[in-house]
């Protein structure tokens, strides 16, 4: 069981599912946290654990090379079983997506969880070894399952604009976390012919591509201080979101160490986590 957890990523998935719940409860209200909802939840629950399992399956290689000790598919569980589980997820996801479908009155869900579906597996097989494009579909994905609520749950002007402010920062904070982890994975992509950014244009550039991500970052954030009249948003930006975004793009540097590329990686992800719990403050 643990290994089956392992492979999914549970950790990461509870982060996503505990976020979604936070806000639908502290964006809109406890009432609105309806069956629907839980519905969505557990369908994107799924799914994201069937592309956590098919990005693994494909990178058995790199996992080699990159993840030694944290290699699962072909070490641990065979990639048959693996497959299967991906499988399984898949169908759950999808038979979750259709029972929301149903009660929405709305077949906008279903066909999210088909391109999902689609979208994960040509990005495990073909679309990361693509400069940029694996990165970005990535992004987009993240940005556009909180975009979905907006289609679940009725919202007035300011819960649109709120939502459409989380989806923009999930997708570049995101966009600059894998672009980060292909930095840190350069060698085993390498042997595995993948033609990631680093690769592609080098390390050095794809350091100060980074730094220009993290750039329009700061300025968005810098516009959401200047727009916002909570007093508490504008400390928990600062000092949640802002200096651990300033301490990412002060330690990316070139040349650099593989543990300060996973520091700043997992520095990111929290960045991204503060950034849902923001609206407890909105």
């Amino acid at each position: 069981m643990w290994v089956g957890f392992q492979l999914i990523r549970i950790k990461n998935l509870l982060l996503i599912s505990i976020s979604q719940v936070f806000i639908v409860c502290l964006l809109y209200s406890y009432a609105q946290l309806s069956f629907t909802v839980f519905l969505y939840i557990i369908c994107t629950f799924c799914l994201a654990a069937a592309g956590n399992i098919i990005n693994d399956y494909f990178d058995i290689t790199t996992d080699q090379i990159n993840k030694p000790n944290k290699q699962i598919v072909s070490k641990i569980i065979s990639a048959k079983n693996s497959f299967l589980l991906y499988i399984v997820f898949n169908t759950l996801g999808l038979l979750f997506g259709t029972f929301a479908c149903y009660y929405l009155q709305n077949i906008a869900l279903f066909c999210y969880g088909i391109f999902s579906i689609l979208l994960l597996y040509i990005y495990s097989k073909k679309a990361k070894g693509i400069p940029f494009l694996g990165n970005f579909l990535i992004a987009s994905l993240t940005g556009f399952s909180i975009l979905f609520f907006l289609l679940i749950i009725p919202s007035n002007k300011y819960q649109t604009q709120t939502i459409y402010a989380l989806s923009y920062f999930a997708f570049i904070l995101n966009l600059i976390r894998e672009v980060v982890k292909d930095i840190e994975d350069v060698k085993g992509d390498k042997k595995a012919k993948l033609n990631t950014l680093p690769i592609a244009i080098g390390t050095k550039y794809t350091v100060l591509l980074c730094k220009f991500l993290m750039g329009i970052t700061f300025s968005s954030l810098l516009i959401v201080l200047y727009l916002s009249n909570s007093i508490y948003l504008k400390i928990f930006i600062s000092f949640f979101l802002i200096i651990p975004l300033a301490y990412c793009y002060q330690q990316l540097k070139f040349p650099y160490k593989k543990n300060q590329i996973s520091k700043i990686s997992r520095i990111l992800k929290l960045i991204i986590a503060c950034g849902i719990l923001a609206v407890f403050f909105t």
